[in-house]
C-alpha cells in the first residue's frame, strides 16, 4: 500500500476515501465541522451516516496530511493495535509464552479477514481488530470496573469509527461468553453492575455520534434484498487455505472476499492441534468457536443461529452478509495456533529431556512462517488494490460550491474542486434522485412571484441567503433534505425531495445549516463524559503514586 503511493484504493475504498476528503475540505477550507456530504447523491448525512468515519479521532489527527495519506496511516495504525488487542488477550488471559502470544497476535491481524476486506475498501471493518481486548477487558469487568471502563471505551471508537457492524457481532460475542460466568449466581450482581458500566460509558462517550446515529436509524429504513446466504461445503474448504479465488463464490449470495479468510496451511494446522491442549476451564473458547462457525455459515437452517438474529433480533435484521463472522472465528483459530506453539511440545514425553528446547523451536518456527505466508498473500492482495487513480494536486478550486461537470476531475478530487456531481454510491439509505440544479449558479432559488434572493454563499453545511420579500414566500435550496437542516428564520420543508424554506416577509439574512438531530446534546454529554474519565483515572494515578512513594521512603 505505501509503496504504491500516489496511488489510490480500488473496490468500495473510494467511497470512504470521498468521505475523508469532503471532511479535510470541511476543516481545512471552511472551517466547519464535517457534518453533511454534498458530494454524494446531491447530499447525504456525514456525520450521523451509520458507517461515516468523519468523526474518527484518527481522521482529525491525519486531516493536514491529505486523504490519501489518512487512509494509509488509518490502515497502518490498525493493524498495529490488531497485534497489541491479541497480544493483551494472549499474555493476560491465556499466560502465553511471548513467542507463542506473538504467533497468535500477529496471526489476528494479518489474518485473511482482514486483507481481504480492507483490500476491498471496507475502512470500516477496523474495529473488528479490537475484539481480543474487549473479551480480555470483559472478563476483568466482573472483579474490576476500571475493565468496564476500558470496554466501554473501546465500543464509544468503534461507533467513531463508523463500526456499526462490528458492534452488534461484539454484543452477541460478549453475551454467549457471559453465559459461562453465571454461576455461581452470587456472580450475577457483579456482571451486571459491569454491563451497566460498559453501557453508560460506551453510550456517553460516544454520544455525539451514538444520538445523531440513532436518529438516523429511526427516520431511515434500510432496504436490503433479503439475505438467504448459505455456507456451502465446496466454499468451506477454501476459506482458510485457498490462495487465489475468482472474484465469484459459486453457489453464494456475495462475492468471494466475504467469504476468503486465508490463515495457510501452517497457522490452520496449529490452530487445529491447538483445539486439542484446552484445559477445561478455558472450554468457553471452543465453545464460542463453534457458537462464531455456527454463525458464519448463515442460513444452513430455519434455526440456525443466524437465521434467528436476521429473523428476529434488530439490528441484525437491518443486516447481511453473516460470512463476516467468520472474523470471530479467526480470532479463536488464532488463539488455538498460540496455544499450540506452547503446549504441544510439553504433550511429549521427551518434553523435559535436552531436546525439549529444539523441539519448542520448531513450534515457534513453524507458526512464524506461517504468519509470513499470511503476510505475503495480504502483500500481493494489496499490491493488486491500490492502483487507483492517484489524486491530482493541481486541482483549482472553483470560486463557489456548486453541481456540475464533475467529470473534468477526478472522482476523489471533486471534494477539492468544489464541483459535486449528482452521482449515487451510498448504500445505507440516503439514495435521492432529486431535481437538483447545475452551474456555477446561486444556490438557492425563490419560487414565489415577489420574493427575491439576491445573494447566496454557500459551505458544505450551510446557504447564507440574502433576502428580500415582500410577502411570505417559499425559497429552494440547492440539496437534498434531511431532518438536520434548520433555518434561523422561517421553517425548513422538503418540496421534491429537495430542501426548501418558507420564509416569513422582510428584508433579512436566511441563515440555513445543517446540524445533526442530537449532536449538541451528544457534544454535551461526551465532553463531560471525557473530563470526568480524566479526573478518575488522574485521581486513582495520582492515588497509587503517593503510594509508591511511601512505600519507597519507608
Amino acid at each position: 500500500m505505501l509503496t504504491g503511493y500516489p496511488h489510490t484504493q480500488i473496490h468500495d475504498a473510494p467511497f470512504f476515501h470521498k468521505m475523508l476528503e469532503v471532511a479535510r475540505v470541511s476543516v481545512t477550507r471552511y472551517h466547519e465541522l464535517p457534518l453533511w456530504n454534498l458530494f454524494e447523491c446531491g447530499g447525504v448525512p456525514l456525520w450521523d451516516n451509520p458507517q461515516g468515519i468523519g468523526a474518527a479521532p484518527l481522521v482529525w489527527v491525519t486531516l493536514l496530511v491529505g486523504s490519501t495519506h489518512a487512509l494509509q496511516i488509518w490502515f497502518v495504525v490498525h493493524s498495529a493495535v490488531g497485534v497489541l488487542c491479541m497480544w493483551a488477550f494472549a499474555r493476560s488471559e491465556l499466560r502465553l509464552s511471548p513467542a507463542a502470544s506473538m504467533v497468535a497476535s500477529a496471526s489476528w491481524a494479518f489474518a485473511g479477514v482482514h486483507n481481504q476486506h480492507f483490500t476491498g475498501g471496507h475502512v470500516v471493518w477496523v474495529a473488528y481488530l479490537y475484539f481480543p481486548l474487549a473479551i480480555l477487558f470483559w472478563r476483568r469487568a466482573e472483579h474490576d470496573l476500571r475493565a468496564a471502563v476500558g470496554l466501554g471505551l473501546i465500543a464509544a471508537l468503534a461507533m467513531y469509527e463508523g463500526g456499526t457492524y462490528p458492534l452488534p457481532y461484539l454484543a452477541v460475542l460478549l453475551g454467549v461468553e457471559t453465559l459461562f460466568r453465571l454461576w455461581p449466581i452470587r456472580r450475577l450482581l457483579p456482571i451486571a453492575k459491569a454491563a451497566v458500566v460498559v453501557v453508560l460509558v460506551a453510550f456517553a462517550v460516544g454520544a455525539a455520534r451514538f444520538l445523531p446515529v440513532l436518529d438516523q436509524l429511526l427516520h431511515h429504513h434500510r432496504d436490503i434484498p433479503p439475505d438467504t446466504d448459505a455456507m456451502t461445503w465446496a466454499n468451506l474448504k477454501d476459506v482458510f487455505l485457498v490462495r487465489e479465488h475468482g472474484r465469484a463464490a459459486d453457489g453464494q449470495q456475495y462475492v468471494w472476499p466475504e467469504f476468503g479468510d486465508y490463515l495457510g496451511p501452517l497457522v490452520f494446522g496449529l490452530a487445529i492441534l491447538g483445539m486439542f491442549t484446552l484445559a477445561a476451564s478455558e472450554l468457553w473458547l471452543l465453545v464460542l468457536f463453534c457458537f462464531s462457525f455456527a454463525l458464519m455459515c448463515g442460513h444452513f437452517s430455519p434455526h440456525a443461529p443466524w437465521s434467528l438474529l436476521n429473523t428476529y433480533v434488530y439490528p441484525f435484521k437491518q443486516m447481511r452478509v453473516p460470512s463476516r463472522f467468520v472474523a470471530l472465528v479467526t480470532l479463536f483459530l488464532s488463539v488455538f495456533a498460540g496455544l499450540a506453539v506452547d503446549r504441544i511440545p510439553r504433550r511429549f514425553r521427551f518434553a523435559r529431556s535436552g531436546r525439549a528446547r529444539a523441539f519448542a523451536s520448531v513450534f515457534i518456527v513453524l507458526g512464524l512462517v506461517g504468519v509470513g505466508d499470511e503476510i505475503s498473500i495480504g502483500t500481493t492482495w494489496a499490491i493488486q488494490a491500490f492502483t487507483g487513480a492517484p489524486q491530482d494536486p493541481r486541482v483549482t478550486p472553483a470560486l463557489r460550491l456548486h453541481y456540475g461537470n464533475a467529470s473534468a476531475v477526478g472522482f476523489l478530487d471533486t471534494p477539492n474542486a468544489n464541483v459535486a456531481d449528482l452521482g449515487c454510491w451510498e448504500e445505507w439509505a440516503f439514495e435521492r434522485d432529486a431535481p437538483l440544479w447545475l452551474g456555477d449558479v446561486p444556490q438557492a432559488r425563490t419560487q414565489t412571484a415577489g420574493v427575491k434572493v439576491l445573494l447566496v454563499d454557500r459551505t458544505t453545511n450551510t446557504f447564507t441567503v440574502d433576502v428580500d420579500a415582500p410577502t411570505e414566500g417559499r425559497i429552494l435550496m440547492n440539496s437534498t433534505y434531511d431532518r438536520g437542516w434548520r433555518s434561523d428564520r422561517g421553517a425548513v420543508s422538503e418540496m421534491r425531495k429537495m430542501l426548501a424554506v418558507d420564509v416569513p416577509a422582510g428584508k433579512y439574512t436566511l441563515h440555513v445549516k445543517y446540524w445533526p438531530h442530537g449532536l449538541t446534546a451528544g457534544l454535551f454529554i461526551s465532553t463531560f463524559s471525557l473530563l470526568a474519565l480524566a479526573v478518575f483515572f488522574g485521581r486513582g494515578l495520582m492515588i497509587r503514586a503517593r503510594a509508591r512513594r511511601a512505600t519507597f521512603a519507608v
